[in-house]
């Protein structure tokens, strides 16, 4: 049962008060180290009667507070949670505990509600019993002298188990307090109380502070990629898109990055904080190892890094690869318009044509078809320009603009032919 290494450890603190509490009888500790004994090997039979027999021998005290505890652990070790609960709350109940026995009892009690799914009966048997020893602790520091010890009497997990009941109950407000408090305790904070705050702190909207625990978190376990990505989202969600690039760039640089989504975050970072070059050079490589899917997305998205970086060649690559994965030519549209700019016009009007092959919507095969016969024009391949200057007559966008240009070809045929006749 989970709860038993937990209770485990108290009771031997508990127990370790027995030998020094002088109000217990040479027998009654003896007992109670026998029974101790027996539950460690697991003799439960044997335990539950010396308990029996103890309870009915003692009157109400600190020695019968005990024999509760030790028999709430036995009936933990039998899983039998009510019967632990009874036991622990009886010795609770006769007030004679140390306090740091009773924060111990109180937690486990408290612990076993919140198994049963019952935190409203955790926070009413724990939180007021609490803030009742953290003010004691308080007062009893201020009264000791000089050389003698801290006074601790309520240990982190009691803090944060407060906090464990308030999230069960999605009162993140009141739950990072108790949090806050368990996690400033420990020399050494569990990966899981700091993930229930930064929970918490991000249900609350404190996103600073959200930010602020994923350091701590990354620091525990830089191993775990998602703790890189939601801090990068955080920074994004305030805004703040250097700190997200700069969260993202740590760990792929530390290998910690590799899940499909981080890599294609970062990448979309590195473009819209201005460092296309880079981006192209991820997804390129993540692309060609196949570590990244190879879709129409991601490649727009390479193809979008290339331009943007002026790598239009690159680009022109990136697009002519995605269009594969569709089921128009828009993206070869694109590629012959970049490689036009660039005055590749042999590379334009095979793209151009290819578009027109794969299909478009009706505006861009005008304008296609004009891009074609303008490249065929720029290669003085007359007739090709010729043949796609009279298609897009057919298309109102272009028509005009399709008659100005045959007009000329046929100006400049008649010129040729006066040349040729001279």
């Amino acid at each position: 049962m989970r709860l038993i290494p937990l209770l485990l450890c108290w009771l031997s603190l508990s127990l370790n008060v027995v030998a020094q509490d002088m109000t217990l009888s040479p027998a009654t500790y003896n007992a109670l180290n026998k029974i101790q004994e027996q539950l460690g090997a697991q003799q439960l039979t044997e335990a539950e009667a010396g308990l029996h027999k103890l309870e009915e021998q003692l009157a109400p005290g600190f020695g019968l507070a005990l024999v509760h505890q030790l028999h709430g652990q036995l009936h933990l070790i039998k899983e039998e949670s009510e019967q632990a609960l009874e036991h622990f709350r009886r010795a609770l109940a006769l007030n004679v505990l140390s306090p740091a026995q009773e924060s111990a009892i109180a937690t486990t009690t408290a612990q076993i509600l919140l198994q049963l799914e019952r935190p409203d009966d955790a926070l009413a048997e724990l939180e007021p019993r609490l803030e009742r020893l953290l003010q004691r602790e308080q007062e009893d520091r201020k009264k000791r002298r000089k050389g003698e010890g801290d006074v601790r009497y309520v240990q982190p997990m009691s803090l944060i188990t407060v906090g464990t009941a308030y999230q069960m109950r999605k009162k993140y407000q009141p739950s990072i307090r108790w949090l806050k408090k368990g996690i400033k305790r420990s020399d050494s904070p569990r990966e899981s109380w700091l993930l229930m705050l930064m929970v918490a702190l991000y249900q609350e909207k404190l996103y600073a502070e959200t930010a602020l625990v994923l350091d701590d978190l990354i620091r525990l376990n830089p191993g775990k990629e998602d703790y890189w990505q939601q801090q990068a989202s955080v920074y994004q969600i305030m805004e703040q898109q250097a700190l997200a690039l700069r969260t993202l760039e740590l760990g792929y640089a530390a290998g910690h990055i590799k899940k499909p989504d981080s890599i294609l975050q970062l990448v979309q970072l590195l473009i819209s904080e201005n460092l296309p070059e880079r981006a192209g050079r991820i997804l390129q490589q993540h692309l060609n190892d196949k570590t990244l899917e190879l879709t129409e997305r991601n490649w727009r998205l390479l193809a979008a890094a290339w331009q943007q970086g002026r790598e239009r060649s690159k680009a022109v690559e990136a697009m002519r690869t995605a269009s594969t994965f569709m089921q128009d030519g828009s993206l070869l549209y694109r590629a012959a318009q970049l490689q036009l700019q660039d005055a590749e016009y042999r590379g334009a009007l095979t793209d151009a044509e290819a578009a027109l092959k794969q299909g478009l919507p009706e505006r861009d095969k005008a304008r296609t078809l004009m891009l074609a016969a303008s490249s065929a024009y720029e290669l003085q391949d007359f007739n090709t320009a010729r043949r796609y200057f009279q298609q897009a007559l057919t298309y109102a966008d272009t028509a005009a603009n399709a008659r100005s240009w045959l007009d000329y070809l046929a100006m400049l045929e008649q010129y040729q032919d006066v040349a040729v006749s001279y």
